[in-house]
């Protein structure tokens, strides 16, 4: 829980034209090696990114899952102390 409230920034990702080049350079060459088209291997990417960011967007679930529990088990005693104290 040392991450509420005291979290980086998280970084910016951007596309340079040398790294979509490389892509590109990537798909021929994966498109001649199954004998299909680029059009495919990019659309196959595409799938894998899918499956990609679900894993991602799941475990990040399961963490802020982790956190609202700590924070309402800190909400809790709060208010145990509260009640308790009158």
């Amino acid at each position: 829980m040392g991450t509420l409230g005291n979290q980086d920034p998280r970084d910016s990702f951007y596309v340079r034209n040398d790294q979509l080049d490389s892509f590109l350079t990537e798909a021929v060459k994966l498109a001649k090696k199954h004998s299909t088209t680029i059009e495919s291997v990019i659309e196959a990417k595409h799938v894998l990114e899918i499956e990609r960011k679900n894993t991602i967007l799941s475990l990040a679930g399961d963490y802020h899952d982790e956190q609202m529990g700590g924070f309402g088990e800190i909400m809790s005693r709060i208010a145990d102390a509260l009640e308790n104290k009158e």
